[in-house]
């Protein structure tokens, strides 16, 4: 379903606060308020929170993002997956009656083709990452250009590299734990308007916000 023909289904005062570039793809999909999709973007079976952008020719399936997630250009997120074990071909004409390929040798899924994928509040993900399916990445990532994830990220973790590997937290431990409580990304936006200056500083942040 082609994204704008489903806006102008949409209330208009539903549409005030989303943005969405040319030739995107939207299927069984939700945006909140204050989401931003651009060009050549496909979306099948996702979930985007409020504040939460996708940058050019970025593909997500089966995937709920959380607030506030900056998503670079060529992201692939949840794209399907393959045997690679017991089954003689990948190919899944011999295990799927999704007719891929236009036919299909199967009477039913022999293979789980998709799974599920969950991005966390204030993640991002670089140009050209690849998240695989089933992986969890928690509140606060970052994830490096270029990387593929095969295995669920921690909160405030920096990632990089094919496979993916750790590089370090974004803040010590004390900041995490206080942010992960604090859960900023759940303020209203009256709030976080009038406290945006507070957001250039964890030192400052915490110092204002730690300890109530």
């Amino acid at each position: 379903m082609r994204l704008r023909r489903f806006f102008k289904k949409v209330p208009e005062q539903l549409q005030l606060h989303r943005r969405v570039g040319r030739n995107v793809v939207l299927s069984n999909s939700s945006l909140e308020d204050f989401v931003s999709i651009g060009d050549d973007c496909f979306l099948h079976n996702v979930k985007v929170d409020s504040f939460t952008y996708l940058s050019s020719r970025v593909t997500v399936m089966n995937t709920q993002i959380g607030k506030s997630c900056s998503i670079a250009q060529g992201t692939l997120i949840g794209g399907g997956m393959h045997p690679s074990k017991i089954f003689v071909s990948t190919n899944p004409v011999f295990y799927s009656t999704e007719k891929q390929c236009t036919e299909t040798f199967a009477d039913k899924m022999y293979f789980e083709e998709t799974g599920r994928c969950l991005i966390g509040n204030d993640v991002w993900i670089g140009a050209n990452a690849v998240i695989m399916d089933n992986i969890n990445i928690s509140d606060g990532v970052i994830i490096g250009a270029g990387s593929i994830v095969t295995k669920d990220v921690p909160s405030y973790a920096i990632v990089v590299g094919n496979p993916a590997r750790f590089l370090r937290y974004r803040f010590e431990k004390k900041y995490i734990d206080f942010l992960l409580d604090f859960q900023w990304w759940n303020k209203d936006i009256k709030w976080l308007k009038e406290n945006f200056k507070d957001f250039h500083d964890i030192e400052a942040f915490y110092a204002k916000y730690g300890h109530k």
